[in-house]
């Protein structure tokens, strides 16, 4: 066995073996996922609750997604009416009662273009200008800071073990202005191959956002259109 060096730790030595490059975090991340059974679904259709807590309002919401990141979220809050976000691939959008029709540009956009990735781990490349492994991850984690091509860059930890996503944090473009957010995911399942977090708990500044998958079903037929800009309301 070969020695330490005269002031060398076993902490500093098992760090320096453990350090892992972007590409191998994303590529383990892909793989706990379900790895190969991404390429074997075309479209998901997810129904979901999404409740404000401390604040008495919440509903149901339906998320239909393509494997050519078309996406399309309807929220349905009781008092605020349907809240719509979407894409076709080229332009993205959002829908509600309070700033009515936006298509959205910069930062938005490109928060957009992740979200409604079929699998942004898998893409990170296209989607990020930079990747780096965080220097500060917390035990047990591997975090990565990953740079979009506008806005502020976004913090991915997983675990170090199962390769599972645990967070993401950053800040979060919108129609009032920036939002700094951590979401914690957890309660993976597996359906069809892929491993999803049925549970996510997200904190947007004063808000707790929590989001649960009630079903999700593979493969439904999806008509293209559903994924464009809604007409602009007549004046």
């Amino acid at each position: 066995t070969q020695q330490q060096p005269p002031g060398a730790t076993g902490a500093t030595s098992s760090a320096a073996a453990v350090a892992r490059t972007p590409d191998a975090i994303l590529a383990d991340a892909v793989e706990a996922t379900g790895g190969a059974a991404w390429h074997t679904h075309k479209t998901a259709r997810l129904k979901l609750t999404i409740a404000f807590q401390g604040m008495a309002m919440g509903g149901p919401a339906e998320h239909f997604q393509t494997d050519t990141d078309k996406s399309l979220t309807v929220t349905t809050l009781p008092g605020v009416g349907p809240i719509s976000e979407g894409t076709n691939g080229r332009v993205f959008w959002s829908q509600d009662p309070v700033n009515g029709l936006r298509y959205l540009e910069g930062a938005e956009a490109e928060q957009a273009r992740i979200e409604a990735c079929w699998n942004a781990d898998l893409k990170a490349h296209e989607l990020y200008q930079k990747i780096e492994v965080a220097a500060d991850s917390p035990a047990g984690l591997e975090c990565l800071v990953q740079t979009p091509k506008a806005g502020a860059p976004i913090r991915n930890c997983y675990d170090r073990q199962s390769h599972l996503q645990v967070s993401q944090e950053g800040t979060r473009a919108t129609a009032q202005g920036d939002v700094p957010f951590r979401t914690v995911v957890k309660d993976w399942r597996t359906l069809g191959g892929i491993k999803m977090a049925y549970s996510s708990e997200t904190q947007a500044g004063p808000i707790t956002i929590v989001t649960t998958i009630n079903e999700v079903a593979f493969d439904q037929p999806m008509d293209d259109k559903m994924f464009d800009p809604p007409a602009p309301a007549a004046k």
